[in-house]
This record gives C-alpha cells, sequence and structure tokens, in this order.
C-alpha cells in the first residue's frame, strides 16, 4: 500500500469522527433549541444574540490558533505546551476584561440595560473555553479524535440539562447564558483527566506561535465581523422579537457549516501538511469530500426550510423560515474556498487569509449596512450575499498561488455534489404542497420524514453516478466504496470461519 492512500485513509477515518461527534454535538444542540423555543420567544433570543454578537467579535479578536502551532511541530516538547496554556490563559483574562469594560457601553447602544449583567457573565466563556488541556492536541497529531469527541459530548449535554432546567423553570433568557458558560466548564475541566498536564507559566516556545498570531489576529478580526456583522447592526433598525427571529433563522442555517465544515479543519490541515508535492490533488480532493456532505444539507434547508422550522421551533417561529433559506443560499457561495483556512495555516501563509477576510469585510461593511437601512433584513442579506461571492472569488486565486490547483478546477469540485443534490431537491419541491398542508406536528412528521429518506437515497445514487460518469476519480466516493466493499467481504468470511469452527466442535 502506498503512502497517499494510508494517509488519505486516516484523513477520511478523522473527518469522520469529527463530523459524527459534531453532528451529534449540533443534534443536541438543537434539540436544546426545541425546548428552549418552547419556554422562552423571540425577544429572549433576541437579546441574547445582541450579546453573543459582541463576544464572539471579542473571542475572535484575539484568537490564538495553538491546535495549528501544535500539530505542525516537527517535535512536540513539554515547553511547547506550557507556553500554549500560559498564552490561552492570558488571553482569556483580556477577552473576559475587554467584555466587561464594553458591557454599559453596549447596553446603553442598544438601549438594553439587562445587556451589561448578561455579558459579565458570558465573558466567562470564551476564557474557560481558552484553557482546555493543551496535551489534547497530541491525539489529534495521532489521527485520534475520539477523546475531542467524548469531550465535546459530555459538555454539550451538560449544557442541555442546566438550560432546559432553569427554562422550564424561570422562562428566563438567563437559560442560554447558563448553556453557554457550563459547556466550556465542564469540558475543560474533563480534558485534564483526559490528557493530564501539570501546567506552568512560560512563554520560551513563543517562537512557535508568533509567526501565526500576528497575521491571524487580523484573520480572525475580519472573520469575525464579516459573520457577526449583521448581528451588530440589525438591532438598531428593528424590533427585538423580528431580530430574534432572523437570528434564530440564521443560527440555524450554520449549523451545516459548524457540524460538517469546522470539524473537518484539523483533519484536513493534518492531511495537507503530510501532501508535499501532492497538496494541490489532495486539498481538491479535500474540498469535494466537503461539498459532498453538506450539498444535500443544504438542499434541506433551501427547499424546505419551513418544514424544519416547524419540527424544529414550531409555528410561532416560521418567520425565521424564510430568513434561514436565503441565508443558506449565500452559504453556497462560499462554498468553492472553504479549506483556503486550513490550506494557509498548514503554509504559514496566514496573511493571505488575512487579506481575504479584510477584502470580503471592506464590501460587507457598506452593503450590510445600506441594505439593512433601505430594505431591513432582506437588504442585509443581499449586501453579505455579494461580499460573499467577492470574498469566494478572491480565495480561488490565492488556492492556486498556494496549492497548485487552478480555479476551473476548485469550481468543478462542486459541480457532481450540486448537480446531485438539484436532481434530488426536485423531490422535495415537487412534494412541498404535501408537507406544508401537514395540520398538526404528527402528521408532519409521518409525511416529511419518509420523504427525506428517500431524497437522501436519491441523492447518494445521483452522486455515485456523477462518479462513475466523472471515471471514477480518487475521492470520498472511492473510500466509500471500498469501506463498503471490505465490510461485504469481512461477513462471508466470518460466516465461513465460524462454519469450520462449528464443524470442529461437532467432530
Amino acid at each position: 500500500m502506498t503512502e497517499q492512500p494510508s494517509m488519505a485513509s486516516r484523513a477520511v477515518g478523522a473527518g469522520v469522527w469529527t463530523v459524527g461527534t459534531r453532528l451529534a454535538t449540533k443534534l443536541i444542540d438543537l434539540a436544546m433549541l426545541l425546548c428552549l423555543a418552547r419556554f422562552l420567544g423571540p425577544a429572549e433570543f433576541g437579546l441574547v444574540a445582541v450579546a453573543m454578537a459582541a463576544v464572539v467579535v471579542i473571542e475572535a479578536l484575539f484568537e490564538l490558533p495553538m491546535a495549528a502551532a501544535l500539530i505542525r511541530a516537527p517535535v512536540l516538547v513539554a515547553d511547547m505546551l506550557h507556553t500554549a496554556f500560559t498564552l490561552s490563559l492570558l488571553r482569556g483574562l483580556v477577552i473576559a476584561a475587554l467584555l466587561l469594560v464594553i458591557s454599559w457601553p453596549l447596553a446603553v447602544f442598544n438601549e438594553e440595560p439587562r445587556l451589561t449583567a448578561l455579558l459579565a457573565v458570558l465573558a466567562l466563556a470564551p476564557a474557560l473555553r481558552g484553557l482546555v488541556s493543551p496535551r489534547m492536541v497530541e491525539y489529534a497529531r495521532a489521527f485520534n479524535f475520539r477523546p475531542d469527541a467524548m469531550l465535546e459530548l459530555v459538555g454539550k449535554a451538560a449544557a442541555f440539562i442546566i438550560a432546559v432546567a432553569i427554562a422550564f423553570n424561570t422562562r428566563s433568557y438567563w437559560a442560554i447564558a447558563a448553556a453557554t458558560v457550563c459547556g466550556p466548564l465542564v469540558t475543560t475541566f474533563i480534558s485534564y483527566f483526559i490528557a493530564p498536564l501539570r501546567p506552568r507559566f512560560t512563554l520560551t516556545h513563543w517562537k512557535d506561535f508568533s509567526s501565526l498570531i500576528g497575521w491571524n489576529f487580523i484573520a480572525q478580526l475580519g472573520s469575525a465581523l464579516n459573520w457577526q456583522i449583521d448581528r451588530l447592526l440589525l438591532p438598531r433598525l428593528i424590533t427585538t422579537a423580528a431580530f430574534g427571529q432572523y437570528a434564530m433563522g440564521k443560527q440555524i442555517s450554520e449549523l451545516p457549516i459548524q457540524a460538517l465544515v469546522q470539524p473537518l479543519a484539523r483533519p484536513s490541515m493534518a492531511a495537507l501538511a503530510s501532501a508535499a508535492e501532492s497538496r494541490g490533488s489532495r486539498y481538491l480532493q479535500l474540498s469535494h469530500g466537503i461539498a459532498f456532505v453538506i450539498a444535500p444539507v443544504l438542499g434541506l434547508m433551501l427547499v424546505w426550510p419551513e418544514v424544519l422550522v416547524r419540527v424544529t421551533l414550531g409555528e410561532s417561529w416560521l418567520p425565521a423560515a424564510e430568513w434561514m433559506r436565503w441565508i443558506s443560499a449565500s452559504s453556497v457561495l462560499g462554498l468553492p474556498a472553504i479549506l483556503l483556512g486550513p490550506l494557509a495555516m498548514t503554509l504559514d501563509r496566514t496573511r493571505w487569509l488575512a487579506a481575504r477576510t479584510l477584502i470580503e469585510l471592506l464590501v460587507r461593511l457598506p452593503l450590510v449596512w445600506m441594505g439593512a437601512l433601505r430594505f431591513g433584513i432582506p437588504g442585509a442579506i443581499a449586501g453579505s450575499a455579494i461580499a460573499t461571492a467577492i470574498g469566494t472569488f478572491t480565495a480561488l486565486f490565492m488556492v492556486r498561488r498556494l496549492s497548485g490547483a487552478g480555479v476551473i478546477a476548485q469550481l468543478v469540485t462542486l459541480l457532481r455534489p450540486l448537480l446531485a443534490v438539484l436532481l434530488a431537491g426536485s423531490l422535495l419541491w415537487l412534494t412541498k404542497p404535501v408537507t406544508l398542508g401537514a395540520s398538526s406536528l404528527p402528521q408532519l412528521l409521518v409525511v416529511a420524514v419518509p420523504i427525506g429518506i428517500v431524497y437522501l437515497v436519491v441523492y447518494g445514487m445521483c452522486a455515485m453516478l456523477a462518479w462513475q460518469w466523472a471515471g471514477r476519480p480518487a475521492g470520498l466516493e472511492q473510500h466509500l466504496l471500498e469501506l463498503i466493499r471490505s465490510k461485504i467481504m469481512q461477513r462471508p468470511s466470518q460466516d465461513a470461519t465460524g462454519s469450520v469452527l462449528g464443524q470442529v466442535k461437532t467432530k
């Protein structure tokens, strides 16, 4: 067996674990949203969304790519882990202090006094998130993501229990805040049992991190503002309840990226770091694999947002469905160059990533502001979509320079998944009147679940036929087919072994 298939198999296995874990955690998040939406209203969600927009921007402003620096290190020594812990601790203290400082001005700006205390509590979450044991990266270097899976699942489960208990008893937005803090608290605590480390304060290996931190600061700031600028601007232009509907629609539409794309960043970095001369082809394979996985989920959100909202949130949240549809359509525009971040960090070219995010931000800020002023939420979404398209166009040429993968080749990686989801999505479109006509949630589930399963089966068949038509190129489809074959081949051999053992016992 050659080295590349072995590495590809390890990357696929790691991707399965990370995506499977993130899917499980997002299912917990979805269940939590479903429960909280029954106890809380759009106004409560809108209030927390305003506070969380500030938290996300400040946290991203001081994001330190510790995992990237530790993964790419040729040899991992103890002082590097201690330096990573020290930097993370300093980062958490700075973030918490800044959030406390801006809490009162933000409350005055939004004419919402409750934001002061809310931000003070939410400041604990990013501080705790950065204190996870740095030794956890040793598992990632070995393509073993099971410990990370356990951490995420336990943290999410604890947050779910706390949030639902508080919401049921108080009907207060503090349930969301408690869940936001409880998750990282539990995760950080358990990480030191899985990857024991007695940290000490030192910055002796600062140079191993400094090259990533400088440009990463700009890249993370631009990325956070690109992601949160609508949440920062819209609360001043629309009611809290309307903003809550929009924030919920955006939160659900972002779940596919968070559950299917973000977990693949670390396995992708590990795979790209070992690719050497074949980095361009491996980048294309990884991009196609991500598109293959995420396309059917985006198809559901584009065609069936009303069904998803009715099932998860209830009838009172139906206005969020339209925002979910158009935000998901905007997400499709960002797919072609979604792995630019892992590629740039692998090659220590974070300044390229910073340039891309700044270009996109300079376009997004005026377009979203003017669109929101003139047309409200639809204008903000349209301005964001245009900025995303321009950012993707810029990223395509950056990827070509960094990996050698041509612009057309990058776009072609999306062709087969999008064609398959277009054919399968016609089934959802044709059956939409039946699903929307359901008068109750049980009736909706009886109709929608079988149709959804058939939709996924049709998508898989169309994707595999397109792969055959393309000449069976190397990629995720080939690995899935080989996995299925190995399982089928293994079963008869096990049955045969059992039969022989049975004959021996009889004799």
